[in-house]
């Protein structure tokens, strides 16, 4: 009797009963993944922390089955499979040459993450099982035929579906004013869990990912495919869905405030529609999408200008300073050296510290008030001051060298409190900022302020400098320093930040500022210090987990983040690793553009288009920004380039 395991027509059913169990697998995956700090924090670990790891390892062994089929390795034919299996296989050559133990594994991992996406995709999508034959099959339909254009709606679906939970939950945050699932990763790096524009209180919202900027990337990439679903299925009710989704997503990208991601969308829009002539065969379908979204991000603009009518500051904001302008602030003179005044009350405890500027490279030394918060309370160091006309408070924080590991302590608070020595009323804090130089690289530099204190002028002030320990309560090693501590008289035609101007407009308009933009210039700091880095070691680069996330798990004292997915590639991996970056790209580029000038169904055009304008947007901002660090933009990002594979072959 023969087994039904030569029987070609069980096996070939069997067969495609795997490619659906490992479709559903993966839209497990993805819908769960935003939410992994949810089930990290509710499900015990080791399941808690690695569920995903778990999942996509599962689906591998299931997809490596569906090979043992096929006989053969079933990948995604086409040209970016040799691209992906060359980086693949150089990161391999890299973990095993680099030797830097668990630094190059972690750094392994965060390259890789979720690669293997790639080839799942074609699978789960049914790609290679066109003339399979079914165990039921009749003689009119003996093979499967695959409705590509189907399957690839279901899969964009899931995606969509994704995303929209996520942008809901973020518009909810907002409008509740708090966050609903508080970042653990913030309130380390920051002291609070809280994220708004700089010197206001416009929340950022960030909902279940990390950081806003990681919600912001999540989102952008999945617009365009949400757009794709209004053109592409059928039936009205299901159009507006998609309609609203895309709208939702839209809304929630202005509310993260991420202005890198507002220009890669417009730029990746702008381009595509260049190249692709789609806006100008669908103008009107395009102007009704484009105007839908723009409408409600205005909404959504109008409605955060209404709020910061009740949140505009009765004091003036401070202003941070590059270190070049720091040290050429127009300065008609100095009329008080705090570090030379006697205290009212509390230590003058002065010392000398030597920190490297990031962005030039130069030592830059300055003499400090050294102000260790006690183990219970708060130091405070108390002055008084007579403010001159047109009167500010110059001054720069940090911590020292010696203690920027995170064995020592979590940081400390800087806090700048004014009063009136002559009338008894209460006083109010003109600077609050909280750094940690040990989990965060930013902070391992002088952050340099100007405090406007001209609506005090000619009034006897108490200043008061306080120090405090960091969100943990820890006091160990809060090694506190205040710079200079200048009370100074600027010239009249220094312009302060105008209060007057609406916080929104100024933090969109700042996108272009890279003198007095605090994330401008982190940003500067953390190339320089990348091109400083890749130039001890040039050809071959520092090797795996040499930046980033991997850095910071395995050795964060020296760790810094590039702030750029090209120039990571180029610090860890060298010129090899950069070229084949670079192949990889163009190969997902090649694939994209052949595939769109053959196709000639609409609904294929519309997700060639949709797929390609997500994959610009994630290149466009992988320029400033190390994008596919953050777990949903890399397994989005490769389930996409999965996509466009099988688009690929469905024009062929």
């Amino acid at each position: 009797m023969e087994s039904k395991r030569s029987n070609p027509q069980t096996v070939n059913k069997s067969v495609y009963q795997l490619e659906r169990f490992i479709a559903a697998g993966l839209a497990i995956f993805l819908l769960l993944l935003p939410f992994h700090l949810v089930i990290k924090r509710l499900v015990p670990d080791p399941l808690g922390t690695y569920w995903k790891e778990i999942l996509l390892g599962i689906l591998v062994i299931l997809w490596l089955i569906r090979c043992l089929f096929a006989r053969r390795i079933l990948l995604s034919g086409t040209p970016i499979d040799w691209a992906v299996l060359a980086y693949l296989g150089f990161l391999v050559l890299r973990l095993i040459l680099d030797r830097t133990g668990w630094v190059a594994a972690w750094g392994f991992y965060v390259s890789v993450l979720y690669l293997p996406i790639f080839w799942l995709v074609p699978t789960a999508l049914h790609l290679h099982s066109a003339g399979l034959q079914t165990e039921n099959a009749d003689a009119e339909s003996k093979y499967i035929r695959p409705d590509y254009a189907t399957w690839i709606n279901r899969l964009i679906m899931v995606l969509v579906l994704a995303g929209t939970l996520i942008a809901i939950g973020g518009i909810i945050e907002f409008l509740l004013d708090r966050p609903l699932w508080p970042s653990d990763e913030l309130l380390q790096r920051q002291g609070f869990s809280d994220v708004y524009i700089y010197n206001t209180q416009i929340r950022r919202v960030y909902f279940t990912l990390d950081s806003p900027t990681a919600l912001a990337n999540t989102l952008a990439m999945l617009l365009p495919l949400a757009l794709v679903l209004i053109f592409t299925l059928k039936k009205t009710w299901a159009r507006l869905l998609a309609g609203f989704a895309a709208a939702s997503m839209a809304a929630c990208i202005v509310l993260t405030f991420s202005r890198g991601i507002w220009v890669a969308v417009v730029l990746a829009l702008v381009v595509m529609g260049i190249i692709s002539g789609f806006l100008r065969r669908n103008w009107k379908s395009v102007l009704i999408i484009l105007g839908s979204i723009a409408v409600i991000g205005l909404v959504w603009v109008v409605v955060v200008l209404a709020r910061t009518e009740d949140q505009k500051p009765s004091y003036p904001v401070p202003v941070e300073l590059s270190a070049s302008e720091y040290l050429s602030l127009p300065l008609t003179s100095i009329s008080t050296q705090l570090l030379l005044t006697e205290p009212e009350s509390g230590q003058l405890n002065k010392q000398t510290w030597a920190l490297t500027d990031p962005v030039n490279g130069s030592e830059d030394i300055r003499d400090v008030l050294f102000e260790h918060p006690p183990e219970s309370g708060k130091g405070e160091v108390v002055f008084k001051v007579d403010v001159p006309e047109a009167g500010a408070l110059r001054f720069g924080i940090a911590m020292a060298p010696d203690v920027w590991t995170p064995e020592m302590g979590d940081g400390a608070s800087f806090k700048v409190y004014i009063e009136d020595s002559q009338t008894s009323e209460a006083g109010q804090y003109l600077f609050v900022r909280y750094i940690n130089p040990k989990l965060n690289p930013s902070d391992r530099r002088w952050r340099n302020y100007l405090v406007d204190l001209s609506p005090w002028a000619g009034q006897s002030i108490y200043l008061s400098l306080i120090t405090e320990p960091g969100p943990n309560g820890n006091w160990d090693f809060d090694w506190a320093g205040w710079s200079d501590l200048q009370v100074v008289t600027l010239d009249p035609n220094y312009p302060i930040q105008d209060q007057k101007d609406n916080p929104v407009v100024r933090h969109t308009n700042s996108v272009l500022d890279w003198v007095r933009d605090e994330t401008n210039r982190d940003r500067l700091a953390a190339w320089s210090l990348s091109l400083e880095a890749w130039r001890e070691a040039t050809f071959w680069g520092k090797g795996l987990g040499s930046t980033g996330v991997a850095a910071l798990r395995t050795k964060p004292e020296t760790a810094f983040v590039t702030e750029s997915q090209v120039l990571k590639g180029l610090v860890e991996l060298g010129i090899p690793g950069f070229l084949l970056l670079a192949f990889l790209w163009f190969q997902i580029a090649v694939t994209g553009f052949f595939a769109y000038t053959r196709a000639r169904d609409r609904q294929i055009q519309a997700m060639l288009l949709g797929v390609a304008i997500s994959l610009l947007i994630v290149f466009i901002e992988g320029l400033v920004y190390q994008n596919l660090e953050v777990k949903q933009v890399n397994a989005y990002f490769w389930t996409i380039v999965g996509i466009l594979a099988v688009l690929n072959r469905a024009t062929e």
